[in-house]
C-alpha cells in the first residue's frame, strides 16, 4: 500500500466533494515536485557526472585504447587485486559493523553508550594515517615482518577504519525494529538466533547495504593507504601511470574500467537492498526489544570490543603520540638506518598551525556547500520518488567512486579551458570535495527527510502553509539530525582527503594531509616529521566523529 493511500488526508482528498466545497489548497499544487527543485536537482546531477563524462569525451575516446589497456599483462592482476580487496574489506567491515551493533544494542554488554563512541572514533583517523602508523609500528617492533603488507594487511587496516560506516546505520536501524514481530516469532517456537536471522536481519538490509556501499566505494578510490601498504589496485595504477610513467591516456582507460565497476557495485547494492520490510505491525510507540543475556560470556565479548578499539584507534594514536614525543624531545624516530643518518627532525609549529587552519576552512566550506546542493536531490528522492529522482540520486553516487586523480584532472582541464578565474583556487578544491562526498550528505539527508514524515507536510499544507513555510517551519527542523549528520560526514572525509588535494591545492598552500605526505613521499622513512600532522588530523576528526556518536547514542536511548 502506498504512502499516499495510507494518509487520511489523501483519502479525504479523493472522495467526492459536495458542490460548492472548495478543495484543500495543497491538493493539486503540491502533487508534483516544484520546477525549481527539479531544475536544481538536475544541475547538481549533471555537475556530479562531469568528471565521468571527461573520461570519455575529452579529445574523443578510443575503444582500441580501452582494449589495449585491458589487454595489458598487468590489467588482470590489477582487476583481481581490486576485486579481492573489495570483497575482503566489504565482508570484514560488514561483519564487524553488524556484529558490534548487535552487541551494543541487543545484548547485556556493559557500557553500551561508551562502545558506540569508541566504535565511531575510527572515522577520525584518515586511511593513509592509519596505514602509516601500522607500517611504522611494524618497522619499530617487528622489523623483519612483512605481514602488514599485501592483501592481508590492507584488509586489516582498511576494515578497521571503515567498519563504522556500517556500524552507525545498523545501530539506528536496530533501535527502530518493533519488538512485537520478534515476540510473535519466539511465540511460534523459533530460537533467538533464528528469529534474528529471519525477522530482524531483513529489516536491516537498507542500513547494511547503504553502509557497505560507502565502504566499497572508499576501497576502490583509496590511494594513499594502499601505496603505503604496497598493494596495487586500479587506483594506484592510475596514479602511477599519471605521475611516474606519464601516460594519461592509459590512466584514463583504466579509470573508465573503474567507473564501470563502481556502477556495477551501485547496481548490486540496489539489488541487495530490495524492498524494505515493514518495521512495525502495530500502532503507538515502538517498544525496545529485550536484551539478550550474555551470561558468563559477557566479559569475553567485552574483551573482543576492547581488542577492536585498540586495533582501530589505539595503534594509530599510540604510534602517532610516540612520534610526536620523539620530535619534541629531539630524539628522532627513524624507521630505517638510512633515515637515521639525517638526524632528528624538529616540529615546525607555525607550518603545522597554518596547515591545520587551512584544513578546517576547506572542510567546513565543503560540508556547508554539500549540505545546500544536496538538499534538492534528497528532498526530491524522499518526497517525490520517481525515475528522475532516482537518476539524480544515482548520478551523485557514481562520482563518489572516481579516483581523486581523475576528478582533479577533469577540474584542471575545465578550469584552464572555461573557468580560469577559479583555477588553482580554494574554490576549485572545495568543488572537488563536494563532488566526491556529496553522496554522504544526500544519504543522511534522505534518512532525515524520511523520518520527518510526508504526512506532517500534508497536514501543514491543509492548514494553509505554503511550500517554503512548510520546508522552513516543519520539514527541516524534523530532518535536521540527518542533515547535520551528512554535513559532518562530508567534513570528516574532506579533512582526510589526500589524492585530489595533492593535485588541486593552490600553489603555496598546504593542508595537514599534503604536509604529512610531503614528509614521506609515499614511504615510511621517519615518522617523527609526519607524526604532528597525523595527530592534528586525528584531533580535527574527533569532534565530528563524537557528534555522530552522540547522535547515535540519542537514537538508542
Amino acid at each position: 500500500m502506498s504512502e499516499a493511500t495510507e494518509s487520511p488526508l489523501a483519502t479525504a482528498r479523493d472522495e467526492p466533494q459536495p458542490r460548492g466545497t472548495r478543495r484543500a489548497p495543497w491538493s493539486r499544487r503540491h502533487a508534483r515536485a516544484p520546477r525549481l527543485v527539479l531544475l536544481a536537482a538536475g544541475v547538481v546531477a549533471v555537475a556530479s557526472l562531469t568528471p565521468a563524462a571527461y573520461l570519455v569525451l575529452r579529445e574523443g575516446f578510443s575503444v582500441g585504447l580501452l582494449w589495449r589497456a585491458l589487454d595489458s599483462p598487468s590489467t588482470p592482476e590489477l582487476l583481481w587485486h581490486t576485486a579481492a580487496l573489495v570483497l575482503t574489506v566489504g565482508a570484514a567491515s560488514g561483519l564487524l559493523g553488524v556484529g558490534l551493533a548487535v552487541l551494543v544494542v541487543r545484548t547485556s554488554l556493559p557500557a553500551p553508550r561508551l562502545w558506540i563512541v569508541l566504535f565511531t572514533m575510527p572515522l577520525a583517523v584518515p586511511g593513509f594515517v592509519s596505514a602509516y602508523t601500522w607500517v611504522a609500528a611494524s618497522f619499530r617492533y617487528a622489523p623483519s615482518s612483512t605481514a602488514i603488507f599485501g592483501l592481508g594487511g590492507s584488509t586489516l587496516v582498511m576494515s578497521l577504519g571503515l567498519f563504522p560506516y556500517v556500524f552507525l546505520p545498523t545501530v539506528a536501524a536496530l533501535r527502530g525494529v518493533d519488538a512485537a514481530q520478534e515476540e510473535v516469532s519466539r511465540g511460534l517456537g523459533r530460537s533467538e538466533l533464528r528469529t534474528f536471522l529471519t525477522v530482524t536481519l531483513p529489516q536491516l538490509r537498507v542500513a547494511i547495504s547503504a553502509g557497505s556501499l560507502i565502504v566499497v566505494l572508499h576501497v576502490v578510490s583509496e590511494f594513499g593507504a594502499l601505496q603505503l601498504l604496497n598493494y596495487s589496485t586500479l587506483t594506484t595504477a592510475i596514479m602511477q601511470r599519471m605521475q611516474v610513467l606519464g601516460s594519461p591516456e592509459s590512466a584514463r582507460a583504466l579509470a573508465v574500467v573503474l567507473v564501470g565497476g563502481a556502477a556495477l557495485l551501485r547496481l548490486l547494492e540496489k539489488i541487495a537492498r530490495g524492498r524494505q520490510a515493514p518495521a512495525r505491525i502495530g500502532r503507538g510507540v515502538v517498544r525496545a526489544s529485550a536484551r539478550w543475556a550474555l551470561g558468563r560470556a559477557r566479559w569475553l565479548w567485552t574483551l573482543v570490543c576492547v581488542a577492536v578499539s585498540l586495533l582501530a584507534l589505539g595503534v594509530p594514536t599510540y604510534i602517532a603520540i610516540v612520534g610526536l614525543a620523539d620530535g619534541i624531545s629531539g630524539t628522532g624516530g627513524a624507521a630505517t638506518a638510512d633515515a637515521a643518518l639525517d638526524g632528528p627532525v624538529g616540529i615546525a609549529w607555525a607550518a603545522l598551525g597554518s596547515a591545520a587552519l587551512n584544513t578546517l576552512e576547506l572542510a567546513l566550506a565543503a560540508g556547508v556547500v554539500a549540505t545546500v546542493v544536496g538538499l534538492p536531490i534528497s528532498w526530491l528522492y524522499a518526497r517525490h520518488p520517481g525515475r528522475f529522482a532516482t537518476i539524480a540520486e544515482r548520478s551523485v553516487w557514481l562520482a563518489h567512486a572516481l579516483p581523486g586523480v581523475i576528478l582533479a584532472l577533469a577540474l584542471v582541464y575545465m578550469g584552464v579551458r572555461w573557468f580560469r578565474p577559479v583555477y588553482q583556487t580554494p574554490l576549485m578544491l572545495v568543488a572537488a570535495y563536494v563532488i566526491l562526498y556529496l553522496p554522504l550528505a544526500v544519504a543522511s539527508q534522505h534518512v532525515g527527510l524520511r523520518a520527518a514524515g510526508r504526512r506532517l507536510d500534508e497536514a501543514a499544507h491543509s492548514l494553509g502553509y505554503g511550500r517554503l513555510r512548510v520546508l522552513v517551519r516543519v520539514t527541516l527542523p524534523l530532518a535536521l539530525p540527518g542533515v547535520a549528520a551528512g554535513a559532518l560526514f562530508v567534513l570528516l572525509d574532506s579533512a582526510k582527503e589526500l589524492t585530489t588535494t595533492l593535485l588541486l591545492i593552490p600553489t603555496g598552500m598546504t593542508t595537514l594531509s599534503t604536509a604529512l605526505w610531503s614528509t614521506t613521499n609515499g614511504e615510511v622513512l621517519d615518522f617523527t616529521a609526519a607524526a604532528p600532522y597525523g595527530i592534528a588530523l586525528i584531533l580535527i576528526g574527533v569532534l565530528p566523529a563524537y557528534l555522530l556518536a552522540r547522535r547515535t547514542v540519542r537514537l538508542t536511548a
